[in-house]
């Protein structure tokens, strides 16, 4: 999540839509009063390569120094032990939330976030869930599809499917979406737009963070039965009408 004093604009990072990686380009244009909460350590390492941090998402601006330095004198195959602090600001905090922290304030901010299909978002959940651990140690998300398959079946089995099911995170405290979602597909171009808006002359490179088995150029109808189609148009009703993506029957 990135909160910008600076340009006046929230981020809201949705699940497996690739939002580290924009979140990454974002976090180099912030000023030093933005808040920008921190990444996994494997992430937060490459995005300090870049030029951004985390910073002011605490109380206390000792423990943010801790975590930094902390990232940076550890081997890449030990990151995964370091926790990724929850502090008064954090990474999926929903937009009620930053508003209960912050404060009326953000009333004419803008609204940001990325948003793909539920079908993609649902096959990168499932490879995520299968592979994560390799990732987070500094290796790559893995393409095993027979590995994919597997995840995809125990996540309908206990309804984890729904846990990239991110429309409730860009509620307003009426209820309602509205929100500039920059598409997956269309991640570099959609992101460069919304930098120019913002009168930044030198577009930021988009990361390619978290990069698996590139879901959106897999069929649904390969990996997903036909009831469990109909449970994803049914769980994610509102983002296909809001985000313009078609249904699977």
């Amino acid at each position: 999540m990135i909160l910008s004093v600076k340009f006046r604009f929230v981020f809201i990072k949705g699940k497996r839509v690739g939002s580290t990686s924009a979140e990454m380009a974002l976090s180099t244009i912030c000023g030093p009063d933005d808040v920008v909460t921190p990444l996994a350590p494997i992430d937060e390492l490459a995005r300090m390569r870049l030029g951004g941090r985390a910073q002011n998402y605490a109380s206390d601006r000792a423990r943010e120094q801790a975590y930094i330095e902390n990232i940076q004198r550890t081997p890449d195959r030990e990151l995964p032990g370091i926790s990724v602090p929850k502090e008064r600001y954090y990474n999926h905090m929903s937009l009620c939330e930053v508003i209960d922290e912050f404060g009326p304030g953000l009333a004419d901010y803008k609204l940001l976030c990325v948003e793909r299909s539920p079908f993609s978002k649902i096959l990168s959940w499932a490879n995520w869930l299968a592979s994560s651990d390799e990732y987070l140690a500094g290796g790559r998300l893995q393409r095993d599809l027979l590995a994919l398959r597997r995840a995809i079946d125990r996540i309908f089995e206990t309804g984890d499917f729904t846990g990239v099911r991110n429309i409730d995170l860009y509620r307003g405290q009426d209820g309602s979406v509205a929100v500039r979602a920059m598409r997956y597909e269309n991640l570099e171009r959609d992101l460069s737009a919304f930098f120019r808006s913002l009168g930044v002359a030198e577009t930021p490179k988009l990361p390619h963070a978290k990069e698996g088995l590139l879901s959106d150029r897999l069929d649904p109808r390969e990996f997903f039965s036909a009831e469990q189609r109909q449970m994803i148009n049914e769980a994610f009703s509102e983002e296909f009408e809001i985000f313009g993506y078609p249904r699977v029957p």
